[in-house]
């Protein structure tokens, strides 16, 4: 077993809001695992010694809500198919680490890209975060992700449904396939241009279901809830998260915390829409934005004040929103009333606990994989630390830019 150890840094663990100061911490270069940590004099047997210049170290960033794959532009020059989501989706996955992003979960890719470059990932390697896939989502005719893609526009996105039992089967066919959460979608949104956010869309007999099914089978479960009575009845289901959830109301927000319920908000998604759409998206899905975004920024303040627990995710993929500039959510969360301390600690621990790898990710402790950043600034004083576009990020004591 070859060691390496890195020292003279200021270690932010990601379980305390503190900095540990003249820090050092060992890897198993095997394993790719942190074995032990402390401060002032490392006095461990190691193979190799990484001066970390006094500079900020923190865990990777654990992305919550992604799309790999999208294109993030209005009109692609060429038809989305399943060749051209994967290219796009090894590229954004490569960028996305590049940016400082070291796990993600999926919440919904055409074709089953996410879950297919999982399954092939060992045979064939590719630069990239860890993935929990999803594939395909499931939505009501009509509804958010109700939508053709394809060489001949003939394939659907989703899985439509208007019955429990054709839940049922929509989360059994993700399962057999290799998803490992369940991407529903309980009601309108903003680019989906026939819907209102507040229209509410799966019912609640239908989300009981996918949730019993889907935790029966170990997976996870999140629900796009934008408008008031979607996000009840997503909560009322049980799922592990719920994804922006704009109008969640102070009834909501305690049973979430009761049941101990994840708020996944996406900030940045809605605030690029509001600021940059106009004239970039439909005048449809831009006024929506503008329309909502206030209540939208209010509501997950209100949330986060009050305790719920907090994932970060940002809905990457979407307008102007690639998976690299993940760290541009920290900003995001604390102008919506998060400290310094809460948006570092969603985009470490908190997305962990969502995504059940918690004992290996989300913060630099001994037996977990040692997936760190090593920044300029401290993101305790300051989250817009992490934005540092030539930040050094290492994946499993490896490092990879």
């Amino acid at each position: 077993m070859t060691k390496t150890v890195f020292e003279n840094c200021n270690l932010f663990v990601g379980t305390s809001d503190e900095m540990v100061d003249n820090a050092w911490f060992v890897v198993d270069n095997e394993t790719g695992k942190l074995v032990k940590s402390g401060s002032e004099q490392c006095t461990e047997q190691v193979d190799e010694r990484v001066d970390l210049e006094g500079q900020y170290v923190m865990s990777g960033l654990l992305n919550a809500h992604t799309h790999v794959g999208s294109l993030s532009t209005k009109d692609p020059v060429y038809a989305t198919t399943e060749t051209s989501v994967t290219y796009n989706a090894l590229k954004n996955l490569r960028e996305g680490l590049r940016g400082g992003v070291t796990y993600i979960r999926s919440c919904g890719v055409p074709f089953d890209v996410d879950v297919k470059l999982k399954k092939i990932r060992k045979a064939l390697p590719f630069e990239g975060p860890e993935i929990k896939p999803a594939g395909m989502p499931v939505s009501i005719l009509g509804g958010h992700a109700d939508y053709m893609v394809g060489e001949n526009n003939d394939q659907p996105v989703s899985h439509l449904v208007n019955s429990p039992d054709e839940m049922r089967r929509a989360v059994r066919e993700q399962f057999k396939k290799g998803a490992e959460n369940i991407k529903l979608m309980a009601t309108g949104g903003i680019m989906s241009q026939g819907d209102q956010v507040d229209d509410t869309e799966l019912s609640l007999e239908e989300m009981k279901v996918a949730v019993e099914e889907a935790h029966s089978k170990h997976m996870t479960v999140c629900a796009h809830a934008e408008g008031r009575l979607g996000i009840h009845y997503a909560v009322l289901a049980g799922v592990d998260s719920v994804e922006h959830g704009f109008y969640v109301s102070d009834e909501d927000v305690e049973l979430m915390k009761k049941q101990g319920t994840f708020l996944s908000p996406t900030l940045i998604a809605g605030r690029l829409i509001a600021d940059y759409g106009k004239g970039k998206l439909s005048d449809f899905s831009y006024q929506k934005m503008c329309d909502h975004v206030d209540a939208f920024y209010e509501n997950v303040g209100k949330a986060v004040k009050a305790g719920v627990k907090l994932a970060l995710g940002t809905d990457a993929g979407t307008f102007m929103n690639p998976l690299s500039k993940t760290s541009k959510e920290l900003e995001e969360l604390v102008k919506a009333g998060a400290t310094n301390y809460q948006a570092l600690r969603a985009a470490g621990l908190g997305s962990a606990e969502l995504l059940k790898v918690d004992e290996e990710y989300g913060s630099l402790e001994p037996e977990k994989y040692a997936d760190f950043l090593v920044l300029k600034e401290n993101p305790l004083e300051d989250v817009k630390a992490v934005q540092q576009e030539d930040k050094q990020v290492y994946q499993h004591g490896v490092r990879k830019f």
